[in-house]
C-alpha cells in the first residue's frame, strides 16, 4: 500500500442503508487507519522499537480494537508488510508491457520502481528494518513470495521476447535482473544522506534524482543488450 492509500485521514465518502452497511465501512476505517499508524511507526522505529500505544493514539483508535483485527504485534506487522508488498505488486500490474517492445518494457519497470520507492519512503524504511532482522517475517509470509509471481514470469517473456527478436544478449537471468532494478531505485534513498556528505553532492536534489534515473536506464539496457546478435 502506497503512502498516499494509508493516510488515515481518508474516509470513505458515503454509507449505505441498514446498520450492518455503516458498522462494516466503519470496521474498515478503523483497520485502515491502524495500518497506516503502524506502517509509520514500524517504518520509523522497526518492529523492536515500535510501541504499540503510539500506534492506537495515532490511529485514534483503543489497544482491544487492533487486537480484535490484528491479534498482536507480530500480526500487525506482518498484515503491514504484506500489504505493502501486495500494494507493490498490484500497482506493477498495471504497467501496460508491451512483450513485443522488450526493451521498453524492462525500462517502464525501471522507472516505474524508481517512482516508487521515491514517493513510499515509509516502505523503503519498513523493508530497512525488515533486513536489519534478517527477513526473520518476510520469509514467513506467503504472501511476500507469492505475490512476486507475476512479476517474475512478466520479466521471463521479455527475456524471451527479446532474445529472439535478436535485441538482448544470453543467459540473462530475471532473478539477477530486478535485484539490479531494485538496487539502482533504493540505495541512493537507503544511504543517501551519508553518500551526500561523502561526495559531497545533495542528492536530494530533483535534478540529480532525474540524472540517476537516466544513469540506471542506460546501465539496464546496456546490461540487457550487450552480446546481442
Amino acid at each position: 500500500m502506497t503512502d498516499a492509500v494509508l493516510d488515515a485521514n481518508k474516509t470513505a465518502s458515503s454509507l449505505g442503508d441498514g446498520d450492518s452497511v455503516p458498522r462494516k465501512r466503519n470496521a474498515e476505517r478503523t483497520r485502515k487507519a491502524i495500518l497506516a499508524a503502524a506502517l509509520k511507526e514500524f517504518a520509523q522505529a522497526g518492529f523492536a522499537g515500535a510501541r504499540i500505544e503510539r500506534i492506537v493514539k495515532a490511529a485514534k483508535c483503543n489497544i482491544r480494537m487492533l487486537y480484535h483485527y490484528f491479534g498482536d504485534k507480530k500480526g500487525l506487522y506482518m498484515a503491514v508488510l504484506e500489504s505493502a508488498y501486495m500494494d507493490l505488486r498490484a500497482r506493477e500490474a498495471e504497467l501496460k508491457i508491451d512483450f513485443d517492445k522488450p526493451l521498453e518494457g524492462f525500462l517502464e519497470l525501471q522507472r516505474f520502481t524508481f517512482d516508487y520507492f521515491e514517493k513510499n519512503p515509509r516502505f523503503e524504511g519498513l523493508l530497512r528494518n525488515e533486513n536489519l532482522q534478517h527477513g526473520k517475517f518476510a520469509s514467513q509470509s506467503r504472501v511476500v513470495t507469492e505475490t512476486a509471481f507475476p512479476l517474475r514470469h512478466t520479466m521471463e517473456r521479455l527475456i524471451e521476447s527479446g532474445q529472439k527478436q535478436g535485441l538482448f544478449g544470453p543467459g540473462l537471468d530475471p532473478v539477477q535482473i530486478y535485484v539490479t532494478i531494485a538496487a539502482m531505485s533504493r540505495f541512493h534513498l537507503a544511504n543517501g544522506y551519508s553518500l551526500s556528505a561523502t561526495l559531497d553532492t545533495d542528492m536530494t536534489a530533483p535534478e540529480w534524482r532525474r540524472a540517476r534515473l537516466d544513469h540506471a536506464l542506460a546501465l539496464l539496457e546496456a546490461y540487457l543488450t550487450r552480446g546481442a546478435r
